[in-house]
């Protein structure tokens, strides 16, 4: 029981992970818009991922250009 119980946390664990790590940006970054955490976007050929809230600020290289809300978003 205790085995089976480890074996199906262990499935449950690797299944969020790898759907967090997805990155679908099929929505262009809008400098008009808020966007919230988690919240994808395309922007200069590759995909983002907000990892705060925040309005206008252009989606590059973390801390660089005032840009304290986006990260680079990786499969």
């Amino acid at each position: 029981m205790r085995n089976g119980f480890f074996t199906l946390t262990l499935v449950i664990c690797i299944f969020i992970i790898s759907c967090e790590k997805k990155c679908d940006c099929n929505q262009s970054w809008d400098s008009s818009l808020t966007y919230v955490k988690n919240d994808l976007v395309s922007y200069d050929g590759k995909c983002w991922k907000a990892v705060a809230q925040g309005r206008g600020i252009e989606p590059g290289p973390w801390l660089q250009n005032g840009n304290d809300i986006w990260e680079e978003c990786k499969n």
